[in-house]
């Protein structure tokens, strides 16, 4: 293992996250709001986590020796996990030192949360929070839909860093890499604009129906991420106008979507993006999710009538099954049939290679053809039946991978459940809680639902489900191999 390229790489990063807290530092400076309980002024606190990140950045990249040669798989994986916590540990600081998390554990927690674009909270006070750290918990979302790794990926090659195995380990959900240019660090740039244009265009889109701009900048950067932190306690809901929620409904959808299509979009591959298999059962399954969830919320509140019924099943609907978290309706008060809805799509997520989280809708929609291929061997044993995708025929490779990969996610989420079951925490906040940190949706059912929170989940519960959003944002293998020993020995 290549050690001294991993702390070479993260200290890049660390500078250049450095280089990014001056952002919240000068959205601090112009509120110049002071610190939550005695706490350190936000100001100070994100001058003085960016000194911080940027003085260890530089000891790890400047000052051991170099390192930086032709990289692994494995040091690839290993510097991206290694990097997130490092990344997480840098930039809680804000958090705890004003005060806006009365402890570090849940000020990681928030962090991690943030990276990953999980959604899950521990404030209980939001709109009472300074604006620079609001701002600082959205940023944060924005980075990590796209991630900090990618972000680099533009600056690394004039470092004369190799980057294809860090591209492999950060962008999550595909059974393939597919390089939309030549050049690896082109293609970072590509997805890069792309994710700048949505981020424009809803911006302008919220301003314009009125929201304000600090509202719009920060409700922006977690719809396309698929993130779900708001500035405001009640999320969407605070604002109750159609219009806002319209917007905000598309551009999670769209973040949702493979950025390699999006890429096909803006160039007029219309024959791509239309007859992309995952597009087509991402968008059936939500369609078919909001009307079965239109249909059962109007037949629970018939008087409300089916366009309220609407309105609050196609928000709350793309809202789960994207992984953004957001809310405009408490959903823990729906029928319990629905409440299984949201968790199976919430299961499923958006497309590969989106800003989405959870198992993917490609992942699934292959299990379901393995499963439909074993009931047609039960009719024809002797036939050689293959899994394709479109026109692509899998090997047993890569149906293998997405196999074991469903073991690994629901084997975690057993694992999560038990052991928050142990710590007292009720079955519904276990199992739900376990699997919206895992499958990084954010809100979950009883106590962590959408009118609740994560704040009164134990500190070492805390801990675990931290874990289980790195793990989840990663999918799994990334985190594991970290605990292996094969992958320290030279």
């Amino acid at each position: 293992m290549n050690l001294q390229a991993i702390f070479n790489v993260v200290g890049v990063l660390l500078i250049l996250l450095g280089a990014i807290l001056i952002v919240p530092l000068l959205v601090s400076l112009y509120y110049m709001e002071p610190g939550i309980a005695g706490g350190m002024a936000p100001h100070s606190a994100f001058l003085l986590a960016a000194i911080f990140s940027i003085l260890i950045g530089f000891i790890l990249w400047k000052q051991l020796p170099s390192g930086i040669e032709k990289l692994r798989e494995r040091e690839g994986f290993a510097i991206v996990g290694v990097s997130w916590i490092s990344l997480t540990l840098v930039s809680c600081l804000p958090f705890y030192l004003t005060g806006a998390c009365a402890t570090f554990v849940d000020a990681f927690f928030e962090t991690m949360s943030g990276f990953t674009t999980t959604g899950a909270s521990v404030l209980t006070n939001i709109d009472a929070l300074p604006h620079g750290i609001l701002f600082w918990r959205n940023l944060m979302q924005w980075m990590g839909g796209m991630g900090i790794i990618m972000l680099s990926l533009a600056i690394f090659p004039a470092l004369g860093i190799g980057s294809f195995q860090l591209f492999k380990a950060e962008i999550p959900g595909g059974t393939t890499v597919e390089r939309m240019q030549p050049r690896l660090a082109e293609t970072a740039k590509l997805l890069w604009t792309t994710y700048l244009v949505l981020t424009g265009v809803e911006i302008a889109l919220l301003v314009a129906g009125g929201m304000g701009w600090f509202d719009a900048v920060c409700h922006t950067f977690s719809t396309v991420a698929t993130g779900g932190f708001s500035p405001h306690q009640d999320s969407v809901g605070h604002f109750d106008n159609l219009y806002f929620e319209m917007v905000i409904i598309t551009f999670m959808f769209l973040g949702g979507i493979n950025f390699a299509l999006h890429y096909h979009m803006v160039h007029r591959n219309w024959d791509v993006v239309t007859t992309n298999p995952e597009l087509r059962f991402y968008t059936l399954v939500v369609v078919l999710s909001v009307g079965a969830a239109t249909l059962g919320l109007w037949h629970q509140t018939p008087d409300a009538g089916m366009g309220d019924a609407l309105r609050r099943a196609a928000f709350n609907v793309v809202s789960v099954n994207t992984t953004t978290g957001y809310a405009t309706d408490d959903f823990t008060q729906w029928p319990d049939y629905l409440q299984v809805l949201l968790v199976g799509i919430m299961m499923m997520g958006g497309c590969a290679g989106s800003t989405s989280g959870s198992f993917k809708a490609i992942r699934v929609l292959i299990i379901l053809k393995v499963i439909y291929r074993e009931l047609q061997k039960l009719v024809h044993p002797r036939a050689v039946i293959s899994i394709k995708v479109g026109q692509k025929a899998l090997d047993a490779e890569q149906v293998t991978n997405v196999l074991s990969l469903w073991g690994l996610f629901f084997g975690l989420s057993g694992l999560g459940y038990i052991s928050l079951a142990l710590m007292g925490v009720d079955m519904a906040s276990s199992l739900t809680g376990t699997i919206a940190c895992l499958f990084n949706i954010g809100p979950g059912l009883g106590q962590v639902g959408p009118a609740g929170g994560y704040a009164d989940i134990p500190a070492t519960a805390k801990w675990i489900l931290s874990l289980m959003m790195l793990m989840g944002r990663l999918e799994i293998y990334g985190i594991l191999l970290l605990f292996m020993p094969i992958t320290w020995r030279k």
